[in-house]
This record gives C-alpha cells, structure tokens and sequence, in this order.
C-alpha cells in the first residue's frame, strides 16, 4: 500500500485534533529528543525525561505519538481487507444495502408487477409510450451495525517516573495492536456470527461420482461440491455469478493440507463404456486442468478444528457479501487521557501526566467504532463444521 501523502501534516489533515500547548515546532523538537533517545544518546534521554515531568512536552509527545501511529496503522497488513470490503455509515443504526436489482417493482405489495425482467434487465419502451415507475428497495441487516469499543489503562505516578520513556516508547506499537485486532474482530466475529445454519454445506454428488456428506470435511469433492452448491443459490430471484475466484477458511495449521489438496489436478478418460446411459469416467490426479485453481487459502482463528468456509472473493460479486462498518468521522482510534489532576496552587493547570487529583493514577482510554455485516442472509458463503453430520 502507497504511503498516503498529507497537506498538513501536523494535524495529517484533520484526523487529529491539536489540544492546547502543542504546536509545529514544539512536536518537531520533541521528536528531535526522541529520536537522539532511540540511538542511545544518554543526554538526550534525560533532557527529555526532564521536560516530560516539567512543561508541556508530553502533550506534543502524546501528538507525535499519535503522528506516527496513524500512517502506521494505515499501513499496516490486514487479514479481514482480505476477505471483506468496506461500507462507511453515518450512524449506529442496522445498515441498509440498496442496489438495482431484480427486486424493483411498480409498488405493488406482492411485487406482481415487476418492472425488470427476470435477467434485471430495464424493460423496452415502444415509441410514444410511458416509461413505468420502479421503485428501490432496500436490504435492512437488523443483526449488523456500528459497535463502540475501547477499554481503559493506568498507571501510578511513581511508575511513570521510574519508567517513563518505556511507556512512551511501546504505547504506540501496543496501541496499534489492539485497535488492529479490533477491525479483525469486526469482521470475522461478524462472519461467524451472521452466517446462519442454512449457509452449512448441504451435500451431495460431484462429477466424480463421489456423494460428499453434509458439513462434510474439506476434501477436493467438499469444495467441488461447495461451488456447485454456490452457483444453484438465489439472491432476489437471480443465481449467484463469482468472476474472480474463491476465498477459503480454514483454522490456524490447516492452510498446508488446504493448499495441498488445491493443488491437485484431475483428468477424466472414459473406461469400461458406460454405466447404463452415462458414460463412465475414470478420474486420476495429474497436470491437468485444476477447476479449484482459483480458490485461495486464509488461515483464521475465528475457525477452529476441521471447519472451514468457501466464500466468493472479495469483489467477485455484483453484490456485497461481506463488509465492513466504518462510523463516518470517527475511522481512526482515538487515545484519550483523563484530566482531573486540578490545578496547581496559583491557578497553573496539571497534566494529566502529572495523575490524578485523588491517587496520582494516569489513566489513558482507547475508543474505536466499528463493525460488520453479512449481506443476503449468507447466501453467498457455504460454511462446514467437518464434523460430515
């Protein structure tokens, strides 16, 4: 991913507010300290620790902190941008997916009068004639929304001066772990938590003769049999069409047996004439054609033993299946500190670096907003325990 490139790059174009007593020149030399600190230079080390305890310094270290851990966090690799694309909402009501599809009709209660044919195809209009009204509608995922998510930390004065440039130096790495964490559990908690029993793999025959088991355990003829179950399903009266390829789940240490069994490929010869009316085939393992070779493998641990789940890749389908929820203004994590620590005697405000008023606690706040959403009941997605019952 191409580093984002910003205008302001104190505020990194409004995603951060500035609070009083930072400002461009008091983050760059604080910046200019910590960097002297991180190669070693023990007089730098102190000088900052110093006007860390005695000015406004660590509310431009908290900014340059922030700083550095947004670009980061941007950039960083995320398994969910995998499998799920992204859908900005501007509140925390259940989403709504709105889309031209065969469900616009003239009205009608029933729907008896559909406008688009069967193909989602706009009608003809004859020469002077009207065109009809068609109406949008509209798909209400009641289960899904923006969730809010955080939690708090602190620590003791005391432990902030024995240890206070530890603390600066991890808070941003640990930071961007959870908030990094929280987008996955965004996503694959939504997946399995939104995929209902009736997206489980229902079983049945393969060309090669085989009958594979309900929740059947991944095998070559499951994930055959997988996409045949995908292609006879119905959104909004159409068949669901995947041009792109798959993606499959599997738990953590199943991605070499799932890619071994992928890279298999079968030929089919004719032996022994037919089987009454049908031909009987012979199928072998070989170089040739792989009609699994546009499926790939992500390992999750949101799955666990031998389950597994295929689902179109990302993109591959005019609809939506999976996405993720992002509240409008509020994208990025926030980091808040508590500022009860009074004032000082002649009317001097403390920072909250300072502690509390009651207990010398610093106490810091993570808050993130989020979510995600499984469209059309999981329709799209054929899920399997393993467990072949």
């Amino acid at each position: 991913m191409a580093a984002r490139v910003y205008k302001n790059k104190l505020t990194l174009d409004g995603r951060l507010k500035l609070v009083p007593g930072v400002s461009e020149a008091k983050v760059k030399a604080v910046k200019a300290l910590s960097e002297k600190h991180l190669a070693g230079d023990r007089i730098a080390s102190a000088t900052l620790l110093e006007v860390l305890t005695t000015s406004d310094a660590m509310f431009n270290m908290a900014h340059l902190a922030s700083l550095n851990f947004v670009p980061n966090f941007d950039e960083a690799p995320r398994k969910w941008q995998q499998i799920a694309g992204i859908r900005p909402v501007p509140d925390f009501k259940p989403p709504t997916l709105f889309s031209i599809n065969k469900s616009w009709d003239d009205g009608d209660a029933d729907g008896s009068s559909a406008v688009l044919d069967a193909h989602g195809a706009a009608p003809v209009i004859p020469e002077g004639t009207p065109y009809p009204y068609a109406y949008i509608s509209g798909e209400v995922n009641e289960g899904a929304g923006i969730k809010k998510r955080g939690f708090k930390t602190d620590w003791t004065l005391e432990a902030r001066i024995n240890d206070a440039l530890g603390v600066i130096d991890a808070l941003p790495d640990e930071m961007r772990s959870v908030a990094l964490d929280t987008e996955e559990a965004d996503v694959f908690g939504a997946l399995i938590a939104q995929t209902p029993a009736g997206s489980a793999l229902a079983g049945g025959t393969v060309p090669t003769g085989a009958t594979v088991a309900v929740n059947a355990a991944l095998s070559r003829d499951a994930l055959i049999r997988a996409t045949m179950e995908l292609a006879l399903r119905e959104i909004n009266g159409r068949v669901i069409q995947v041009n792109g390829g798959y993606n499959l789940l599997v738990a953590v240490g199943q991605g070499i047996y799932a890619n071994y069994i992928l890279n298999q490929t079968l030929t089919a010869f004719e032996s022994n004439g037919t089987a009454g009316s049908v031909p009987n085939f012979v199928y072998q393992i070989n170089g040739g054609y792989n009609p699994l070779a546009n499926i790939t493998v992500i390992e999750t641990e949101w799955l666990t033993g031998a389950a597994w789940m295929l689902m179109p890749a990302k993109g591959a389908t005019r609809r939506p299946v999976l996405e993720r929820l992002e509240l409008r203004g509020y994208q990025t994590p926030q980091l808040f500190a508590k500022n009860d620590g009074g004032v000082y005697v002649g009317g001097a405000a403390v920072s909250p670096f300072e502690g509390s008023f009651d207990s010398d606690a610093i106490t810091l706040k993570l808050r993130q907003f989020g979510g995600g959403v499984v469209w059309d009941d999981g329709k799209a997605i054929v899920k399997s325990t393993g467990a072949g019952v």
